[in-house]
Formats: C-alpha cells, sequence, structure tokens
C-alpha cells in the first residue's frame, strides 16, 4: 500500500467564524478532550486489574503505572475491583487536552492520508512525548511525581514503552472524535449554540 494511500478529504462547514467563535470552539474541544481523558484515567485503574486476569488481553497491561509514593494514593489498585474505584488530577486537564488538540492538527495538515496502521504508532509516540515532558515539568513545579512508571519498559519514569498499544487506540479515537466534530452539520449546530446561547432559566 502507497504512504498516502487513497486520497481523503475533511469534512468542514461552510458558516463563517470570527475569532470570537473560533476560540469558543476550540475551548469547547479543549475540554471534551480533558474530561473525556479523565475519564478514561479513572475507568483504567480497574479496567486495567481486570484485563490482567484474561489471557492475551494482560499484555495490554503490563505498565506499572504509580502516584508518588509521599501522596499515599495507590489505593485504586488494591480496592475490592467489584468497585470499580479510579482516580485523577485536575493537573491532567491540560495533559489530556493538548496532545489531542495536537492530534487534531497533525491529522488535518495531512496526516489524514496515509494508512491508519501508520498513523496510531505516530499518535502513541507524541502522546508518549507529551505524558514525558508533561510529567517531568509537573514533577518540577508541584514537587511530586503526579504520575510515574516502574516497569522494564519505563522512560524517565514518566512513560513507558508498555502503554504504547494504549496510546496508539487513544491518538486513533481522538482522530475520529474530531472527524465527528468536523461534520457540517454539527458544526453548524455548534456554531449556532455559540452564536446564540439559549436564555437562562427565569
Amino acid at each position: 500500500m502507497a504512504l498516502y494511500g487513497t486520497p481523503k478529504y475533511i469534512a468542514h462547514s461552510n458558516r463563517p467564524r470570527d475569532l470570537k467563535l473560533r476560540l469558543l470552539f476550540l475551548l469547547f474541544r479543549f475540554t471534551l478532550y480533558a474530561v473525556l481523558g479523565i475519564a478514561l484515567e479513572v475507568g483504567l485503574y480497574p479496567t486495567a486489574r481486570a484485563g490482567r486476569e484474561i489471557p492475551l488481553i494482560k499484555y495490554l497491561f503490563q505498565f506499572d503505572w504509580q502516584v508518588d509514593p509521599r501522596l499515599g494514593l495507590s489505593g485504586p489498585w488494591y480496592t475490592p475491583l467489584k468497585v470499580l474505584f479510579g482516580q485523577s488530577s485536575l493537573w491532567m486537564i491540560p495533559v489530556y487536552a493538548l496532545p489531542a488538540l495536537t492530534i487534531e492538527q497533525v491529522y488535518r495538515l495531512g496526516l489524514f492520508k496515509w494508512p491508519w496502521w501508520l498513523r496510531a504508532p505516530l499518535y502513541g509516540l507524541l502522546i508518549m512525548f507529551f505524558e514525558c515532558t508533561t510529567g517531568l515539568a509537573l514533577k518540577q513545579i508541584t514537587g511530586y511525581a503526579i504520575w510515574e512508571y516502574l516497569d522494564a519498559g519505563n522512560v524517565l519514569n514518566m512513560t513507558s514503552f508498555y502503554i504504547f498499544p494504549l496510546w496508539m487506540g487513544a491518538g486513533l479515537l481522538i482522530e475520529r472524535i474530531y472527524r465527528e466534530l468536523m461534520d457540517p452539520g454539527l458544526r453548524d449546530a455548534l456554531q449556532r449554540e455559540l452564536e446564540q446561547p439559549p436564555a437562562p432559566p427565569l
């Protein structure tokens, strides 16, 4: 298969948008990716624990993802699985939103022409890069490792090649969300809401 495969396109609404609307739509996507990322992180604790009990599937969850032991937050790995307990930090809002917005841009600027099996590893590496750099930055800012990897595949304890397959899947999910958000009908509906928000209740 050729590197770029069959040419594709990304649909866009033809409605004009000023700077204010573009910024509001960017803020909407930032918030969407942040909320989705935090929700998936919370869900990853019980999912990883359950996945490690399933043959073959267990190899997707061999990463050892921990929190700075000084914070005393290792509980989600040891609570009864049936309570489906997880956790996250508000610092994760930009940590999840920024790589997602970056994936949007590289996808839009031409990566959408590549076959999925070439896009996925690039997304995985991009997310690992953000994970490592933001993890090191947060450690400098807060004095704590908001997350750390202790497995043999770790890179500076801030990311791990063991979680690489999950990050590839996350990248493909982000591009799918982006394509849906770029649908002309959906963008027109969102733009109408941003231009004429509903009146507050009396």
